[in-house]
């Protein structure tokens, strides 16, 4: 890892239309917030669930929105991008669903975990194969950052756990085996951080859906690696800006 202090902004699940589960207001609030951080991220990283249909008008207003993010950013797809043949206009308006990005300080491999028109994940044998691949040709010193929408491990809080990845042992295995630094996800609508070896492991709650869980609200998170390899992660209220540290962990 480089000697340097990073900050990712993790917003996931905004589930964008004109229609349903998205709450503009709160979006308006959200990029707000993300705009008032200091220091400012070097990233912002959404986990997917950009839409809530998967259909044009939403992907429209979707594009739009996203212009207001003032700071570089990369989107995963969720299983409600692509429904309603949605992964086309994904391909379309904002690239494959499969990519890497390089930084100067972190690679991201981003994987399309959904299935159309499923609510379950799986990333199956080729991702997998593919995700070796890139994280074996990873320069040493760089942050490896894995980003996918569902999630690796259960998710407390969440109610009943029926969306787990499908292949999430042999996923997880490959993760922990080339020392992977961030898994980055979301889809449960519940922020989470964990560690497992060496590898920390985040869910973001839902940045701006009306579909929250209890009294965990709108919110973001903020991942700060500092130069000693310490990784903090806070979650940040989107409607109060309050910031609560929800784990720090301290490098292995």
């Amino acid at each position: 890892m480089l000697r340097k202090n990073y900050r990712i902004a993790h917003i996931s699940d905004t589930h964008i239309t004109k229609h349903g589960q998205f709450d503009e207001s709160i979006f308006n609030m959200g990029l707000e917030a993300l705009d008032s951080l200091s220091p400012k991220p070097d990233i912002v990283v959404h986990t997917g669930d950009l839409t809530d249909n998967g259909i044009l008008p939403d992907y429209e207003l979707a594009m739009d929105k996203l212009k207001s993010i003032r700071y570089r950013y990369i989107v995963a797809p969720g299983n409600h991008d692509e429904r309603n043949y949605g992964h086309s206009i994904f391909k379309e308006m904002l690239g494959p669903l499969d990519f890497e990005k390089d930084e100067e300080w972190a690679k991201f491999v981003v994987l399309n975990s959904p299935e159309p028109d499923r609510d379950e994940g799986r990333l199956g044998r080729r991702r997998q194969i593919y995700l070796e691949e890139v994280l074996g040709s990873t320069p040493p010193g760089k942050l490896k950052v894995v980003v996918f929408h569902h999630h690796l491990v259960p998710v407390p809080y969440s109610g009943r756990e029926v969306n787990v990845l499908e292949d999430a042992g042999d996923v997880l295995e490959i993760v922990l085996q080339n020392r992977v630094d961030l898994v980055l996800m979301g889809h449960r609508h519940v922020r989470h951080a964990i560690r497992i070896d060496e590898t920390v492991l985040v869910n973001a709650g839902t940045f701006s859906c009306i579909r929250t869980r209890g009294r965990f609200l709108q919110s973001f998170n903020l991942i700060d690696i500092s130069a000693d390899g310490t990784v903090k992660v806070t979650e940040v209220d989107i409607r109060t800006r309050e910031e609560r540290v929800l784990k720090c962990f301290q490098k292995v």
